[in-house]
């Protein structure tokens, strides 16, 4: 019988592969500026770094081809990032990120209490142990700093209409091309056990769109959505925006 954590060990390694292999293609990151669910996300992101009094080191965990972390770096942070793609950690120190090769999966290269903001951009649905992954964001976290999570929810307003009819929930399609990689949806209320039990206080919990339907021929343009509805339920909406901070003594 193989052993529960070689198994484990195993099961680590396929995620991280899998997922380096479709995030370390050329066009990966095109929909972030494609698809308006996905920008009004990140401008969310960013209207809250705007507010914070103090701008120090930012680590962007899973930081792509760079082009997020820009964006921070224009605010006046000084990003630090991390990828599992040779690709992207490329890509990344070309936009001018101290961008580093590292496995999400496993402990970051970094000291403990370095980070003034931890942000964790749709990377936490393709890992299976979550709460190890963010017992380590809190370690890399200064007392008082911010972590910033950002997930698919799985409990979207027409996706919980979709399982009550017997469909299936697109966070949970097995056959989808990337989908398939998100092997730990959140709720809004298992995210908030998961960042309580890192011993991290959520502040705030926000949403973009309730999408009920995109282009069929286009994925990344949304036809008919409601912003109100996931301003005023966003429990409903299509993402979770969590923002977390590490309390200090």
């Amino acid at each position: 019988m193989q052993d529960p954590g070689e198994q484990q060990g195993r099961l680590l390694l396929l995620s991280t592969g899998e997922n380096a292999s479709w995030f370390g293609r050329e066009d990966a990151f095109a929909f972030l500026e494609k698809d308006r669910d996905n920008r009004l996300r990140l401008d969310r992101v960013e209207r809250f770094l705007r507010r914070r009094a103090g701008r120090g080191e930012l680590l962007d965990v899973g930081c792509g081809d760079g082009r997020v972390g820009e964006r921070f770096a224009a605010l006046g942070y000084q990003v630090c990032g991390v990828d599992a793609a040779e690709e992207n950690v490329r890509a990344s120190r070309a936009a001018g990120l101290d961008a580093v090769l590292a496995d999400a999966t496993g402990a970051l290269p970094y000291a403990a209490e370095r980070f003034e903001v931890v942000y964790a951009g749709e990377i936490i649905e393709h890992l299976f142990d979550t709460e190890a992954f963010l017992a380590e964001l809190a370690r890399v976290l200064r007392p008082g700093g911010a972590l910033i999570v950002t997930t698919p929810n799985l409990a979207h307003l027409p996706d919980r209409l979709r399982l009550l009819l017997g469909g299936t929930p697109t966070q949970t399609q097995p056959l989808h091309p990337y989908l398939k990689l998100h092997i730990r949806p959140f709720t809004a209320g298992t995210l908030r056990q998961a960042l309580a039990r890192a011993g991290l206080r959520l502040d705030g919990l926000e949403s973009t769109l309730v999408v009920w339907r995109r282009a069929a021929s286009d994925p990344d343009r949304v036809v008919l959505a409601s912003r109100a509805l996931a301003r005023v339920f966003p429990t409903l909406g299509s993402f979770l925006i969590a923002y977390a901070t590490k309390p200090r003594g």
